[in-house]
């Protein structure tokens, strides 16, 4: 966009100026009374990205504002003061971004805290967002999802018999056959694959019905009988009210926090997987014209009406979560398949890290803290390496100091390992050239010397079947990885299956370790100036 030398003049005039909501540039009230405090005060920005899902736009700080005042009542610091703000950032050099000289500025909100270190002296914590779930809203379709889960699950399953090798820190790293991973990818395989084919034939055995009493069939379809159709409708209604069930209890363990009810939910879940792989076959025995008279389930053709509406109301609500979830993590890593993806994929990794660029290029913050929640993390450590790429080709005027200022990439509920597996699984012939390319611009897998002395923690829980340990960032085998590996950390809070993957909000373990990226000394990171 073309820009005049009078409107660079106001903007370089705005800089880094802070307004209240509502104040009007240059008359922002207590700004003069509130700079000379601030300079005495060490600044430090976390800057966090939210999962996939229906997220709601600054939910994400929100919550970390929360749990950062929580944790310090708890370590017994007064009750932090809250002040939100809007402001204009310089952008970063972004050259390598679209080959121009120039700066872009940015309007970024944020929310405003002062935080006591283990010394009781104050440190000032700005909280931004990285924002990005309007980006793929109405973007992707159920077929799309469909198509990634079969794909990326079948390529994994294939690639299960052999060994999984990632090129890392300049050499290959052989992980050894992912046995587990390639079970887990059969059941949900199995499971999916009973949703379609039993949410498909329902459908088509209801026309059946339809059609047979359109044609005046006395008491049958064209293909399967009345009785046949309602133990069908009943065996199905059965597997709903089954299904209702094992989610409410789910939601009840996980907001009482009933412990002793991990191992019977395990069961449970066994148990509907079980029902739900059977309930896809059911209908095919049917159609095939094996009777169910004996069972003795019978209903009136309106009743299984209801039930059949009932059940189509169950499918609509499955295929919104399917799409509002992993139909996310399809548009961002199935940039292999379709145009329209790869265009998601740039805009949210431009919207994200043109604000981290615009937070760094803001010389007062000490450090940065990185946190990313679910694909979230995907996203943070796409940003953060692209920003340490871009930091290495600048000239030294423009460059960021982005090693030296990051004090910690935080991830939780993460889906890293997996998409890595399951990511280089989609190759059809992988060869080591391509893998290096891929590890070229990502240099935290580069060097360790050099890059992974930025602190990574990972929290996890075994009860969140998104996330795990993150295994495939790291060659223990190296000797300069010592200390300076992935730190995983299960949350020993977060153990309702399932509804684990949002349980670390609400547990202290991830603001602990959020806390301790704000409040680490400078110091602790001279050796990466």
């Amino acid at each position: 966009m073309f820009v005049t030398k009078q409107e660079a003049a106001q903007r370089q005039a705005m800089d880094r100026r802070v307004l209240a909501p509502g104040d009007a540039p240059g008359d922002a009230p207590g700004d003069d009374a509130l700079a000379g405090t601030r300079q005495q005060k060490r600044k430090v920005a976390v800057f966090v990205a939210h999962g996939m899902g229906q997220q709601v736009p600054f939910e994400t700080m929100d919550s970390v504002a929360a749990g950062l005042i929580a944790h310090a009542q708890r370590n017994g610091h007064p009750k932090p003061a809250i002040r939100t703000r809007t402001c204009l950032l310089d952008g970063a050099l972004s050259s390598a971004a679209n080959g121009k000289d120039a700066k872009d500025p940015q309007k970024l909100q944020r929310i405003e805290m002062d935080l006591l270190d283990a010394h009781g002296q104050p440190v000032e914590v700005h909280v931004y967002e990285g924002y990005w779930a309007s980006i793929t809203e109405g973007q992707v379709t159920i077929v799309d999802v469909m198509k990634f889960l079969w794909a990326g699950g079948m390529n994994g399953i294939r690639k299960g018999g052999e060994d999984f090798r990632r090129w890392l820190f300049d050499s290959p790293v052989n992980f050894g056959k992912q046995r587990g991973t390639v079970s887990g990818l059969g059941v949900a395989l199995a499971v999916l694959g009973s949703l379609v084919f039993a949410n498909f034939l329902i459908t088509v055995t209801f026309a059946d019905q339809l059609v047979g009493r359109i044609s005046g069939a006395a008491n049958s379809g064209l293909a399967m009988s009345h009785k046949t159709f309602s133990a069908l409708i009943a065996l199905m209604a059965a597997w709903v009210l089954f299904s209702g069930m094992v989610g409410w209890m789910l939601n009840r363990a996980s907001k009482g926090r009933r412990a002793a009810w991990t191992k019977g939910l395990w069961w449970l879940l066994g148990t509907w997987v079980g029902a739900t792989m059977v309930m896809g076959a059911v209908p095919l025995i049917a159609l095939a014209g094996v009777s169910m008279d004996s069972l003795g389930l019978s209903l009136p053709m309106p009743v299984a009406i209801g039930v059949w509406l009932a059940l189509l109301l169950v499918s609509r609500e499955v295929r919104n979560i399917m799409i509002q979830f992993p139909g996310d993590v399809a548009a961002y890593i199935s940039t292999h398949t379709l145009d329209r993806f790869q265009e998601i994929r740039t805009r949210i990794k431009e919207r994200v890290g043109c604000a981290a660029r615009a937070i760094y290029s803001d010389k007062s913050y000490t450090g940065v803290v990185w946190v990313g929640h679910s694909l979230g993390s995907v996203v943070v450590y796409d940003a953060l390496n692209a920003l340490l790429t871009d930091d290495a080709l600048a000239k030294d005027d423009n460059k960021v100091r982005a090693i030296a200022r990051t004090r910690l990439l935080l991830t939780f509920g993460s889906p890293l390992d997996k998409i890595a597996f399951i990511f280089a699984a989609q190759a059809s012939k992988p060869t080591e050239t391509r893998d290096m390319l891929a590890a070229s611009f990502q240099p935290l897998i580069l060097d360790y010397e050099s890059y992974r002395k930025i602190p990574w923690v990972n929290i996890w829980s075994p009860a969140d079947i998104i996330s795990g340990s993150l295994d495939f960032y790291d060659d223990l085998n190296n000797n300069k990885s010592k200390g300076l590996e992935v730190q995983n950390k299960k949350d020993p809070q977060a153990t309702t299956p399932l509804m684990a993957h949002i349980e670390y909000w609400e547990n202290p373990l991830l603001f602990e370790h959020i806390y301790e990226g704000i409040v680490r000394k400078d110091e602790a990171l001279a050796a990466v100036r």
